[in-house]
């Protein structure tokens, strides 16, 4: 029996984030997954509109279809942040790296769209894989990372597997190899979900 698949994406720099580790943990782990899960995936562009496109290029490169959609993204908080929901209407007033004012989006779709994956029990695996802190969240942010939240759980919908939108912390609260390894211990525990 083959390893589950797990599409994993992050993103780049972006406004006053030279460092973003969602795609810097991305790219090490892509290039090196752990033993007991297979990954496809790979960075998206900060752009609102651009976004989409970009990760159905990336599910389409997948060797075959994905058990698990995985969606990484940074915040400015100390904890790694699990995302219950995406809304349909973005809001905060950052510029994407188009130079795109995303406030007052509203995307197609539901109005909403959430995860079916049950949050505390993968909040208790993410301590365990060595989150320090954690949160589970109502609020994706309003920004590109809410605009690929929701565009990942119509996704997941279509192929009929869990999605999940992580919020990761800056490097300076923890350093990327840090949360390489806190990602990796995560994803053996969403690996066992197919």
């Amino acid at each position: 029996m083959s390893p589950p698949l797990v599409l994993l994406t992050g993103f780049g720099p972006f406004v006053d984030v030279d460092l973003n580790p969602s795609g810097e943990v991305v790219r090490s782990l892509v290039a090196e997954p752990p033993d007991g899960v297979e990954l496809a995936g790979g960075v998206l562009p900060v752009s609102v509109e651009r976004v989409p496109a970009a990760y159905d290029a990336l599910l389409e490169a997948a060797p075959r279809a994905p058990d698990v959609l995985l969606a990484l993204g940074v915040h400015p908080g100390p904890e790694f942040r699990l995302e219950r929901r995406a809304r349909v209407e973005l809001t905060s007033a950052k510029l994407d790296n188009d130079g795109r004012a995303v406030a007052g989006i509203r995307l197609e779709g539901e109005p909403e769209r959430a995860t079916t994956l049950e949050l505390e029990r993968l909040e208790s695996a993410l301590r365990e894989a060595g989150a320090k802190t954690t949160r589970i969240s109502d609020d994706a942010g309003g920004f590109v990372c809410e605009r690929t939240y929701h565009h990942v759980l119509g996704c997941a919908h279509e192929l009929g597997v869990p999605g999940l939108f992580l919020h990761v912390p800056p490097a300076a609260e923890m350093g990327v190899e840090e949360q390489r390894g806190v990602v990796a211990r995560f994803l053996l525990a969403l690996g066992e979900l197919k």
